[in-house]
């Protein structure tokens, strides 16, 4: 396939790295895969893909315009190891030492809030020498892919978040994403690292809340795949993607505090547990607290604001 636009390198050959290398070049990009594993390197070049070893890379073969950093952040005893994306942010340092255009570094490895600033983007302008805005560009780029539809999810995103340094380093991106037909959106560095959390949070507390559920329905002897698919219909939690995320404070209005109650006695007579919904409320009753105190201290200093009850202080979620 003939290739166009900027030259790309896939600073990481995992699942990720691969199925986005793998799309981009299926989308008509030059595409080189890096990594440390001889194995990946030889399984790709076998493919037809280029790739290279660190250390097969002599002076002047990094001549790339784009870098995506796509390097695994595992859990070491309970906290994130950062050490492979701090190593390839060394290895890209170096060379991008001897490099003589403007380059963009992307991040697409899951990282906590201000990693890319304070990890990725200090260790290249300490290897290379250079500075980031003048001499290279970054964004943080996150995925969304499923380990069993890598590539399709890579070639069909549903969304694509660019974190950018820059608008610079966003306009070049976004160029990459251009044959891509699907909404794009344009955040800080900071926002796209926090974003990916929220995304695999929610992800892990809905099943967890399910398992929760399906347990009280297996020992009523009810069938939980009965139910909660019709839970998925008639439930604006699951079909409004806009329910919930704005900033209107706790849940309140005449069902949902005293639904969550009642089934959470109901549940603790039958000795069902449900953690879950006990921490739910306990934080829903935390914020009903913080927000009536933060409307006193609003109210004694402007009087006027009680008369606003449809006000930000005022708002709660309700069916």
């Amino acid at each position: 396939m003939e290739t166009t636009g900027p030259k790309i390198c896939i600073v990481g050959s995992g699942v990720v790295g691969q199925a986005t290398g793998k799309g981009l070049a299926l989308k008509g990009l030059d595409v080189t895969f890096i990594d440390t594993d001889p194995q990946k390197v030889e399984y790709l070049r076998s493919g037809g893909y280029k790739a290279f070893l660190p250390s097969q890379l002599v002076d002047g073969q990094f001549n790339f315009d784009i870098s995506f950093l796509t390097v695994p952040t595992p859990n070491v005893k309970g906290r994130i190891d950062l050490s492979f994306l701090e190593s390839a942010s060394q290895n890209l340092g170096n060379w991008l030492r001897t490099l003589n255009k403007y380059h963009l570094v992307v991040v697409k490895s899951t990282v906590p809030p201000g990693t890319t600033r304070n990890l990725v983007i200090k260790t290249i302008e300490k290897h290379s020498g250079k500075l980031t805005g003048r001499d290279f560009g970054v964004c943080m780029n996150p995925e969304y892919l499923r380990e069993k539809s890598s590539l399709e999810d890579s070639l069909n995103p549903w969304l694509i978040v660019i974190g950018m340094l820059d608008e610079k380093s966003g306009e070049i991106l976004a160029e990459v994403y251009k044959d891509f037909r699907c909404p794009l959106s344009f955040t800080s560095l900071e926002e796209a690292e926090i974003q990916k959390y929220v995304h695999n949070l929610f992800n892990a507390l809905k099943i967890t809340f399910y398992n929760e559920v399906r347990q009280v329905c297996n020992e009523l002897g009810l069938d939980a795949d009965v139910v909660f698919p019709l839970v998925a219909i008639s439930c604006e939690g699951m079909w409004n993607p806009g329910y919930g995320i704005k900033d209107f404070g706790p849940f309140d209005g005449m069902c949902l505090p005293k639904d969550t109650q009642a089934f959470l006695s109901w549940a603790r007579d039958h000795k069902f547990k449900m953690p879950l919904l006990k921490t739910a409320i306990k934080i829903n009753n935390t914020l009903t607290i913080l927000n009536q105190n933060a409307h006193r201290k609003v109210v004694v200093r402007y009087p006027s604001i009680h008369q606003q009850e449809n006000g930000h202080l005022m708002t709660r979620y309700a069916p």
